[in-house]
Formats: structure tokens, C-alpha cells, sequence
């Protein structure tokens, strides 16, 4: 199996979080994904953490002392996931994670990619994910087939890789969104372009601009549908992504709240 990831550009392209600790938590992304904070934030509240290597912004950390977690089953983030280049750095990091995160909420492989699954110390759910190339995702005419199956980490772990002079290359791959009804999905649809590519997993829908297998996710698997998420909650403001019908940035508030800043293509 080749190394490298297929080649689609991202679409989600950068992600803004309210935390009680802008400097705790930039260190923790620092220190899992090497992200460096712009020099001009660096001893601010707010901090834009960059990719040392593209230099693409990829965290907004909006600090708010009073924020607090919002509430387990309302609305908001379910996870950011980073999607690696190339199958060697992907292990780095998920070897790096494992002490640095603690416990591992789980790993699968979902015909698409390889996936790993944990929190930041915030809470936010984070996913470290390869994708394997697109000629071998199980499409079934314009779906995906996705799947969840039991990934053997402990042996992809122990292969041994040429060590890199730096950090590797990655970006948001996709966003994965906890929403109050799937219906929601219309909305994602109309304002962002994007089309369901699989809704035939339980709970959730994955959806996607072009042939990729999901940009964005959302699901009702933890939600209660009367919930709403506190207006000052630590975890997901807003995120920005690339629209082919935007000629200037312009702006959107989703279903849960989020400002999302959309981009020209």
C-alpha cells in the first residue's frame, strides 16, 4: 500500500475554538502537530496557530477565562479531524498522541482512510487521519460506503519509517459536526455547496464537494434534539471553508450557531 495520500485540496480550511486557556491549549497542538503561534499572537488572548512547513493557519484559539464545557449533549463539535500526507507521518503523531492525550478513544479503518481517535485537553474531539488512495474507496455509483472496522494499531505502529527533517505535511481534512436532527443536512447543502455522499451509516450523514468521501459529517448519535449549546461554551465558534460560488468572503451562521466564513475556491 503506497504512502502518500490521494490529492484533493481542502476544503475546510481552518477552524476557530473558545477556550479558558488560549496558552494551555496552544502548547497541547504544539506539541502533538507542531503547530507555531503567529508571532503577532503569541503573547495575546487570542492565538492563530500556523503550519510551520505550509504555513497555513489552521486553529483560531479565542480565549474567554469565564468559558466553560457546554453541555455533553448539545449541539457543536464532535471532531476536527487532520488529515496526514503521507502514512509515515501519520504514525509519528499517533505514536506522539498516545502519551500526550492519554487514553485513545479508538481507531478504525473505514474503507476510505485510516483513523485515530482522541480528545485535546479541552475536550474537543480530535481525529489523525491517512487516507488510502481514492482508487481503492468503495463507491457504489455517487455513495460512499464507508465503514467501521477494528484497525490493528499496535502493528501499524511497530513498522519502522525513514525519519523526517521536519514536520509533515497535513491539513483539516474534515470537520465532523454533533447536530440537533439530520435534517440539518439541507442547510449545509444550500449554503456550502456540498452534496450527501453516504447515508446508510446509522445517525449520521457525510457530506462532499466533487468525488471525495466526506468535507463534513453530522450526526444526532449523543444529541438531545432540545438542547442548545451556551452561548460562551468552550469548543467549536466557527470555521472557515472554500465555496466555488464565492467570489468574496462573506459569512454564514450554521444550525448550531457556528460562523462560518466562506471562502472563494
Amino acid at each position: 500500500m503506497t504512502s502518500s495520500t490521494s490529492s484533493f485540496h481542502p476544503v475546510i480550511r481552518r477552524v476557530a475554538l473558545r477556550t479558558a486557556n488560549a496558552a494551555r491549549l496552544a502548547e497541547f497542538y504544539h506539541q502533538l502537530l507542531g503547530l507555531m503561534p503567529r508571532e503577532e499572537s503569541a503573547n495575546r488572548q487570542n492565538i492563530t496557530l500556523y503550519h510551520p512547513v505550509t504555513w497555513e493557519i489552521l486553529l483560531t484559539l479565542i480565549e474567554e477565562k469565564n468559558a466553560r464545557p457546554a453541555p455533553p449533549d448539545a449541539p457543536g463539535l464532535f471532531h476536527i479531524a487532520f488529515l496526514f500526507t503521507h502514512l509515515s507521518d501519520w504514525r509519528t503523531v499517533v505514536r506522539r498522541a498516545i502519551p500526550l492525550a492519554g487514553d485513545l478513544h479508538g481507531a478504525s479503518d473505514h474503507g476510505v482512510s485510516w483513523a485515530v481517535y482522541l480528545e485535546d485537553i479541552d475536550g474537543n474531539g480530535l481525529e489523525l487521519a491517512w487516507d488510502k488512495p481514492s482508487h481503492e474507496w468503495p463507491w457504489r455509483g455517487d455513495q460512499i460506503q464507508m465503514v467501521s472496522r477494528s484497525l490493528p494499531l499496535r502493528c501499524i505502529l511497530l513498522q519502522e519509517d525513514h525519519q523526517r527533517e521536519s514536520v509533515g505535511t497535513f491539513s483539516i481534512g474534515h470537520l465532523h459536526l454533533q447536530v440537533a436532527s439530520l435534517k440539518e443536512a439541507e442547510a449545509y447543502q444550500t449554503h456550502l455547496g456540498l452534496r450527501v455522499t453516504q447515508q446508510n451509516y446509522p445517525g449520521a450523514l457525510f457530506l462532499a464537494r466533487d468525488r471525495y468521501h466526506h468535507d463534513l459529517a453530522i450526526n444526532t448519535w449523543h444529541t438531545n434534539p432540545s438542547a442548545s449549546r451556551p452561548e460562551h461554551a468552550i469548543g467549536l465558534v466557527g470555521w472557515g471553508m472554500t465555496v466555488d460560488a464565492a467570489s468574496t468572503a462573506s459569512f454564514w451562521s450554521d444550525p448550531s450557531g457556528s460562523l462560518v466564513t466562506l471562502l472563494p475556491a
